[in-house]
């Protein structure tokens, strides 16, 4: 065949080259987004799943990991908490086993719900409190606060950030933390015409969506404990908020939040408030 005898035995380098760019752009990619994974290379850079963990692993890269933390310490209730109004949205697959495959893309697109709950960090022996607000339809996190104690008055002060700049929702769900039932949080719900739901107890996959997002945050943070001061550490949730609502991808939309918030009013033609809210220092942790 006209053939040399020692190309059978010559490395591929094409290939190489190629893998070696790829690599050089997987790594940059990496570089500014330390917690992503296959999925979001693969949207980021536009190639296919098989491609972005095969050039991976070719750099070994690994993202980020948070270790977890618990803390078992609830509030008193003030009001009874009311069932789960979002689940007529959830469409199961098999009705004798309602979690195995259900499908929560009905809640997200027709709802119109907002979902609120609060999260905890270690911060050098002593514990910060994050409070978010965020809507289903574009993932955004529309209000937030950060405190040392986990009180009705952070989750109010986050509510309140979310409908200062946003349309009061029909739905808002978080679990059946006492601070969600508290007279403050009803009078709030009541005079914005907001339906309170609630996941049963013990059901945290119910909230899963908030679930998920301070699982992204706690990992876009990294090591808590190399912030020098709690206002270092603010600023740093304040950032990694930004991050998530404007430049990160999510992978159920192909996009960041705010982006795909956009191209629904394009689509729409409705006003949508894309405006971060305003962020306020938690009392306690500018004494300190």
């Amino acid at each position: 065949m006209s053939i040399c005898r020692t190309a059978y035995y010559r490395k591929p380098v094409k290939l190489k080259h190629r893998d070696e760019a790829a690599i050089s752009k997987l790594a940059n990619v990496h570089l500014f987004n330390p917690c992503y994974g296959v999925r979001r290379f693969a949207i980021a850079l536009n190639w296919s799943n098989e491609k972005a963990r095969r050039i991976r692993n070719l750099a070994a890269i690994t993202a980020a990991k948070h270790s977890k933390q618990h803390r078992n310490k609830t509030t008193k209730a003030e009001i009874a908490a009311p069932g789960n109004a979002l689940t007529p949205y959830i469409e199961y697959v098999n009705p004798e086993c309602p979690w195995d495959g259900a499908s929560f893309n009905k809640m997200a697109t027709s709802s119109g719900a907002w979902v609120q709950d609060f999260s905890y960090i270690c911060y050098r022996g002593q514990w910060v409190y994050l409070a978010v607000v965020a809507e289903l339809l574009t993932r955004r996190i529309l209000g937030w606060e950060v405190g040392l104690r986990h009180t009705k008055e952070l989750v109010h002060n986050a509510l309140v950030s979310a409908l200062s700049n946003n349309t009061a929702p029909p739905i808002i769900h978080d679990d059946q933390g006492g601070e969600y039932l508290s007279q403050l949080m009803q009078a709030t719900y009541e005079r914005h015409n907001i339906t309170l739901s609630c996941s049963k107890k013990n059901s945290p996959w119910q909230n899963g969506f908030c679930e998920s997002i301070f699982f992204t945050l706690k990992t876009e943070l990294g090591n808590i404990n190399r912030f020098n001061t709690l206002e270092e550490l603010y600023e740093a949730i304040a950032g990694i908020i930004y991050y998530y609502n404007h430049e990160r991808i999510h992978t159920a939309l192909k996009t960041s939040p705010v982006k795909y918030a956009k191209q629904l009013m394009i689509k729409t033609a409705e006003p949508l408030t894309l405006d971060q809210p305003e962020r306020v220092y938690h009392r306690e942790v500018r004494r300190h």
